[in-house]
């Protein structure tokens, strides 16, 4: 019971946090690709700005621009994102929505501290499978959570694969905005 509460309690701060990202990229001055404070932005007509990179004292937030294809070969993993933290205590958290129109699949992302894994989530993906798999969705969004403390700089990542070796036509892929946030605990 004790850990549901805590993960209740983290799962309301990364709403309150989230939301405090938005209203931070909100405030920013509006530009079409251009740099602000150094970071590239984008503006959808009259919608905020998004940065896909933003760092504070607290948190490390990184997020995809473009869809980013898995290989083909099953379970070879594909790095999504990546970011290096300084020495100290982190909470990671990060969501991926994964698409495939090929046949089901089941698809993986990991959280990685350097190669050691903290955090995971799986879903089905695809069409009716030749393979005997079940029908998964066409679309769905994943999200894993880890958290770990380290001595030194380290490198964090999300890295996803899927099972079966797949045509280069029907391997899944994730979608534009996937994120990565780590939280200074």
């Amino acid at each position: 019971m004790n850990s549901y509460r805590r993960l209740t309690v983290l799962g309301i701060g990364v709403l309150v946090a989230g939301s405090a990202v938005v209203a931070t990229s909100a405030s920013a001055a509006p530009a079409t690709g251009s740099a602000v404070s150094g970071r590239q932005t984008t503006q959808a007509v009259n919608g905020p700005v998004r940065e896909s990179d933003l760092t504070t004292g607290q948190d490390v937030v990184r997020q995809t621009t473009s869809a980013v294809k898995l290989q083909s070969t099953g379970g070879v993993q594909t790095t999504v994102l990546s970011t290096s933290l300084p020495a100290g205590s982190w909470v990671l958290s990060s969501n991926a929505s994964l698409v495939s129109w090929g046949p089901s699949d089941y698809t993986r992302c990991t959280l990685f501290v350097n190669e050691t894994v903290v955090g995971g989530a799986a879903t089905m993906v695809g069409a009716p499978s030749p393979n005997g798999e079940q029908t998964g969705v066409y679309v769905a969004t994943v999200s894993a959570h880890g958290a770990f403390t380290s001595g030194a700089t380290t490198t964090v990542s999300l890295r996803c694969s899927h099972d079966h070796t797949r045509a280069a036509s029907e391997t899944a892929y994730v979608d534009p905005s996937a994120t990565l946030w780590a939280h200074r605990s």
